[in-house]
């Protein structure tokens, strides 16, 4: 692994990780306006998304950083600076449905029929973008034996402790990303009625990611309440509770309107 795919002439370094931020950005994109057509919504609706999640997923995962490791930052350069890193998953996930439903409420659109089509595409990007955390030595693991473990080198930059056996966390994340993919894609062909793609995406992510935190070992990540609990319920596993329960809560909901 290698943080830098290739660097520039003018020494502008290209990263692994916002390559294949890119490439997941734009398959999924031109997944989504395929679909979108197949549903009856316009051809160019997700272009105009894709574009406006980008934004919304780069501040919002990086507001998300920043508010956990507010410690680390000096200036509002040291803030805007993402090519040193720091990145938060859930803050991009929160970020980009906000704005989904500023455009969905703009456009007048129909708010189901349209986030049931990207709901396979927010697992499709997770893939791609814990591959890049891998090539990046980010979101690493806890020590382990197991005998898939994985030892990061000694690269300058690399987050990730070397020469420690850890547990693969980026890959696992990678692996149940392309199962809930997968699960979304058969589901799409199956489905019922609007609404239920991204409630079973915003039902089974929480609790994949939940299990997925307790073999990391990054102290980026942060803790919630952790002057109270200690180093017991970490950010993420806080955010996927309430994730869970608003999940829970649209289920309800359109339990109650199908009846």
């Amino acid at each position: 692994m290698h943080p830098v795919l290739f660097t520039l002439p003018n020494g502008f370094a290209i990263h692994v990780y916002g390559f294949l931020i890119a490439v997941g950005t734009v398959l999924a994109v031109g997944i989504a306006s395929r679909w979108g057509v197949k549903d009856g919504l316009d051809k160019d609706l997700f272009t105009d998304i894709g574009f406006w999640a980008i934004l919304a997923g780069v501040v919002g995962a990086r507001a998300e950083y920043i508010r956990v490791n507010r410690h680390q930052f000096d200036s509002i350069q040291q803030m805007i600076n993402v090519r040193d890193g720091g990145l938060v998953y859930y803050g991009a996930l929160l970020a980009v449905l906000f704005t989904f439903g500023v455009i969905i409420w703009r456009k007048k659109l129909p708010p189901l029929k349209v986030l049931d089509v990207m709901a396979p595409m927010i697992p499709f990007g997770i893939m791609f973008g814990r591959m890049g955390c891998f090539f990046a030595g980010c979101c690493y693991g806890d020590h382990t034996d197991v005998a898939w473990a994985i030892t990061f080198p000694p690269i300058e930059g690399i987050p990730a402790p070397s020469g420690i056996p850890l547990h693969p966390t980026q890959l696992y994340e990678v692996g149940y990303g392309a199962l809930l993919f997968g699960g979304l894609f058969w589901m799409r062909q199956h489905k019922r009625f609007d609404g239920q793609l991204i409630l079973s995406f915003l039902t089974v992510y929480p609790i994949l990611r939940s299990i997925n935190e307790l073999f990391r070992g990054d102290p980026g990540r942060g803790w919630f309440w952790e002057d109270v609990l200690g180093q017991t319920v970490s950010n993420a596993q806080f955010i996927s509770i309430l994730v869970a329960i608003a999940a829970g809560t649209g289920w309800a909901l359109l339990f109650k309107r199908t009846r």
